[in-house]
């Protein structure tokens, strides 16, 4: 008897160690970010788009870092989700940092994993989907962009002790605290001429 349940706790233990590794195996990064001007010309739109259908299909974080020009006094509002019971916030904000005092960085942040929200994303590959929409108090702004991996203030230590890196997380594409983020896709919005 005690063999017997040395070997079906072998077997559980295997079992969950191949799920672990064939659920990482899908860690690559997968999801692109991108920043449009909605139609009114006024407003901004953030579009996210994966190569990849997560299954299952579970969104635990996220983090979009916005990069504007210092001199503009970028303040967004009205924060709205593309997707109901999918929000975000602004969630911090570094003004003129060292490393690019030309520009500001704010951080918007994915409230998910509450109560049913974790699976409110309808992810589909290649296939966009609008998550949250803003504008800014004095209009729009050129120059605004989605900030890039390769930014000068997206480093470990940074003058501000901040992480403003892009994030994203959803078990179906990777385990808890890996980021699936791939990379920003499209051109930064330009103002229309009045």
């Amino acid at each position: 008897m005690r063999n017997k349940n040395k070997s079906s706790i072998f077997s559980l233990l295997i079992t969950l160690s191949l799920g672990l590794t064939a659920n990482s195996a899908l860690a690559d990064p997968v999801l692109e970010y991108k920043l449009a001007l909605a139609d009114d010309g006024k407003s901004y739109e953030v579009w996210m788009k994966p190569s990849v259908t997560p299954k299952p299909n579970i969104s635990l974080t996220g983090q979009l870092t916005l990069k504007v020009p210092h001199a503009a006094k970028f303040k967004p509002l009205n924060v709205v989700a593309g997707v109901e019971g999918a929000d975000w916030i602004e969630a911090s904000r570094v003004d003129a940092p060292k490393e690019d005092p030309e520009h500001d960085y704010i951080s918007f942040s994915y409230i998910g994993a509450q109560g049913n929200s974790a699976q409110n994303y309808p992810w589909a590959a290649d296939e966009e989907l609008l998550v949250f929409s803003f504008a800014n108090e004095k209009g729009c702004v050129n120059g605004l962009s989605l900030m890039q991996d390769n930014d000068p203030f997206n480093i470990p230590n940074n003058s501000q002790q901040t992480n403003p890196g892009n994030q994203f997380t959803n078990l179906g594409w990777g385990a808890v605290g890996e980021n699936n983020f791939k990379g920003v896709y499209g051109a930064s919005p330009k103002c229309l001429k009045k």
